[in-house]
């Protein structure tokens, strides 16, 4: 039989920083990544410094887990 492939939990919390509200993505205990608004699109920032760019939060959302995915 195939190996069933592992679940993770994913939790999304808001932050501010600098004034504005970021919304930070978590494995577990983890922090993978967060999306902030920057005019008209969305910014991913990886934990390891990489930054996307996404025209929809969801578009931006699936990309930081595709990555986080990608890496892990």
């Amino acid at each position: 039989m195939a190996k069933q492939p592992s679940k993770i939990e994913l939790s999304i919390e808001e932050e501010k920083q600098a004034g504005e509200t970021i919304n930070v993505i978590y494995d577990g205990k983890r922090r993978i990544g967060s999306i902030r608004p920057e005019t008209g699109q969305f910014v991913i920032e990886l934990t390891n410094g990489e930054i996307y760019h996404a025209k929809t939060y969801d578009k931006g959302l699936n990309t930081l887990i595709m990555q986080y995915h990608l890496h892990k």
